[in-house]
């Protein structure tokens, strides 16, 4: 079985498993206390694998809850290893024995009869990422603060991309940026590993939805929001697992009683913050159109942020602008509506900007007037092309030669930011 296919199984049944435990709601009626005791005594488990209970290097597997009545016994998902025979899985497939180990994947060869376990180099796009940098690095086409993408062992793009002495952002798995940005220090990803954000994109994409969706507070680097509440109810977190990590509080009371309350982030009587409170009316206000019966085609798009905030886009009347997390403009970086520059505008050199400039960095980023970077950028004497996110492309020229880069304009270097 393709264990990437598996994996979405796997988190789909633990999330649903969690929420109903936080909610204190049983996931099976028939599943008491003393049923498993009762249940063993006539149906005793199978042993587990010797690759579950071995784990070493040539014999390894993953322990999963049986599919019996109320689980109370486990199974034992063996990792495959390179050339084994394997199962891409499907509707009405049975159970899994075995999936590709870490960094292989299932599939079929034109010269192959059946589905064997493969390396995922070939079809992985952050280790063809690699190999394209590894290349340009011996042709020596790769610049002093290029950094090489990094990959997990199943192929996956690693969370955190940084620009040294700059700031770092959150990508997904296949490596598009995502909510969550921080400055970069040294020991960034320890702290930083954008679990929160990630779920956030993934619900987005699973769900498809044109409308906003709620999912976890998130904090502004992408991990969890360590005070978390539904409705009335609130309690700690773990801020890279998400887990419960005190006991639940009545928000009416005051949340000032539970030991992740921060009184420079949360608010002593309420949890949402002002955008999250535009987020639900709006809402509610599709939901109250659709019960009448009607269709609703035109709306504001989500103007809030993973961690409650309002985005770095926001749009009146007349004009579009690079917004603070408060909603007020981030000068100087508005335009009208109907500019091109409005339609190229993401205002991801402008927060990065103020971020640095909070943190009194000496090196600030030059943006254009619609907040996004300036595609040619130079610092301590030399100058390199640069993308959207402000990632160096080439190999950078001294500043007297920096019209011989491929970005240079000497008119207008934001004329295509």
């Amino acid at each position: 079985m393709d264990s990437r296919w598996f994996s979405v199984i796997t988190i789909v049944c633990c999330v649903s498993l969690k929420i109903n435990a936080q909610l204190g709601i049983p996931n099976n009626y028939v599943c008491t206390e003393d049923f498993c005791d009762n249940y063993l005594e006539n149906e005793p488990c199978e042993g587990l694998k010797s690759a579950c209970k071995v784990q070493n290097s040539t014999h390894n597997g993953i322990i999963m809850p049986s599919i019996g009545p109320c689980s109370c016994c486990q199974i034992c998902i063996e990792n495959l290893k390179l050339g084994d025979d394997c199962s891409v899985g499907g509707l009405g497939s049975p159970v899994p024995t075995g999936i590709c180990g870490p960094g292989l994947y299932c599939t079929a060869n034109e010269e192959d009869e059946h589905p064997t376990c493969q390396p995922m180099h070939d079809s992985s796009e952050c280790f063809k990422a690699q190999k394209t940098f590894d290349l340009k690095r011996q042709d020596g086409t790769i610049g002093h603060l290029m950094q090489r993408p990094e990959c997990n062992a199943d192929g996956y793009f690693e969370p955190v991309v940084c620009i040294p002495g700059q700031t770092c952002y959150c990508i997904d798995e296949d490596g598009n940026r995502i909510f969550g940005e921080a400055v970069h220090t040294a020991a960034i990803q320890i702290s930083m590993r954008c679990e929160c954000s990630r779920l956030a994109a993934k619900a987005q994409k699973l769900l498809n939805s044109r409308y906003p969706i709620l999912t976890s507070r998130c904090d502004y680097k992408g991990s969890f929001d360590q005070l978390q509440c539904v409705d009335d109810i609130c309690t700690c977190v773990d801020m890279h697992t998400g887990e419960p990590t005190s006991d639940r509080k009545n928000i009416t009371r005051g949340l000032a009683g539970l030991p992740c309350f921060n009184k420079r982030l949360h608010d002593n009587s309420t949890y949402l913050r002002e955008c999250e409170l535009v987020k639900l009316n709006q809402l509610r206000e599709i939901h109250d159109y659709e019960t009448l019966g009607y269709n609703v085609l035109e709306f504001d798009t989500d103007i809030c942020q993973p961690d409650g905030w309002f985005s770095r886009i926001q749009v009146n009347d007349t004009h579009k602008y690079c917004s603070n997390k408060d909603g007020s403009v981030l000068e100087p970086y508005v335009t009208s509506r109907s500019s091109p520059e409005a339609l190229r505008m993401n205002c991801k050199c402008a927060r990065a900007r103020k971020l640095l400039m909070e943190s009194n960095s000496l090196e600030l980023p030059e943006c254009c007037p619609n907040g996004n970077y300036k595609p040619l950028a130079c610092r301590r004497g030399q100058c390199y092309c640069v993308d959207e996110d402000g990632n160096q492309l080439g190999i950078e020229k001294p500043a007297k030669h920096k019209d011989q880069l491929e970005c240079y304009d000497a008119e207008d270097v934001c004329a295509n930011a």
